[in-house]
């Protein structure tokens, strides 16, 4: 069987953890690849230490097609992705859709957003495709991102107890919907509320509404890590589901920051240790953040995350290759 893994937008060459949005992903497909050689691999716009090719050879003779999938539904708002960038990947989506007909597609997604109805509606809306599966961040208790914890902590070995600041939120709010409506999320509000009020050290990263920004939006964490080990909290938001995480909390761990958590966040506590970190007004973060408790509740967080969430990089990956194994053979 061939299978070829195809990115849609930006090229990548994964090389090392903390260069690449999915790194997680990555890490655990290219172990796949390397222990499964029953099969046959074939590259479109991604390499694993290779430069990425645009060549449709790989995609035309594959019998699947693997999507690495993350923030997919931004690239059908208006005004949100580089004017250029868009309309170079719809030519280039559409001579893909051409040869899609009898594929199996496995959408390897890191954003509750990037779904079946998606792709069909949208992505590849004028063309018949064939089967869909989905391999999701939260296919794996606790999210395949509780891998960024270990190379987090890989890096760094001594993060600092002086912290710059006591707030930091990277990456958008998320207002709006692949449909251009409004999302219903309400992060927007919190993080404006937080900047305005300037009562607390607060730095920014990436791209917000009404929210002057320290930094733009990096593609390589790498880059950020630096701001994040000097970071105190940030704040986790539920995105489409109440019982689905985001990396975030596994990364603040793995910087030293304390994750809050907005309301009913992970409402099954796959990650959450402690009711005190549910946050309902921007005020109660103020407030924990003068905790005399806080750094002993970050030390009991970790503890609690260490014991009862993160895996090793063996077992996630036995579970990554067990729920591929399983989509392959659908």
């Amino acid at each position: 069987m061939k299978i070829t893994i195809a990115r849609l937008r930006g090229g990548s060459n994964y090389t090392r953890p903390l260069y690449d949005i999915m790194d997680s992903f990555y890490y655990l497909y290219k172990r796949y690849m390397d222990e499964n050689t029953n099969h046959t691999y074939g590259f479109y716009n991604q390499g694993f230490g290779f430069a990425n090719r645009r060549k449709m050879d790989d995609i035309i003779d594959s019998d699947i097609i693997i999507i690495p999938s993350e923030n997919e539904f931004t690239f059908h708002i208006k005004n949100v992705q580089d004017r250029r960038q868009l309309e170079r990947t719809k030519l280039s989506n559409k001579e893909i859709g051409k040869h899609l007909k009898d594929k199996h597609i496995i959408i390897m997604k890191s954003d509750r957003a990037d779904d079946e109805k998606l792709y069909r509606e949208k992505t590849f809306k004028d063309f018949d495709i064939g089967k869909i599966s989905i391999l999701d961040e939260m296919d794996i208790s606790g999210g395949v991102h509780g891998m960024k914890y270990h190379f987090l902590k890989e890096l760094n070995n001594n993060i600092s107890n002086e912290k710059q600041y006591d707030f930091i939120y990277w990456g958008t709010d998320k207002r709006k919907t692949s449909d251009n409506k409004e999302s219903g999320d309400v992060r927007h509000t919190y993080l404006k509320k937080i900047y305005k009020d300037k009562k607390i050290d607060s730095y920014w990263i990436g791209k917000f509404s009404g929210i002057k920004r320290d930094m733009k939006f990096q593609k390589k964490m790498i880059h950020i890590v630096p701001y994040l080990n000097k970071s105190k909290s940030t704040l986790c938001f539920n995105w489409m589901s109440k019982t689905a995480t985001t990396s975030r909390y596994h990364e603040s761990l793995g910087c030293g920051i304390l994750p809050f958590v907005h309301m009913d966040y992970d409402v099954n506590n796959t990650l959450v240790a402690d009711e005190w970190q549910r946050i309902t007004e921007v005020d109660e973060l103020y407030q924990k953040l003068e905790d005399p408790k806080f750094s002993k509740k970050y030390e009991d967080i970790e503890q609690y995350y260490i014991k009862n969430t993160v895996k090793t990089k063996n077992e996630y990956y036995e579970l990554f290759k067990n729920r591929l194994d399983t989509l392959i053979n659908l």
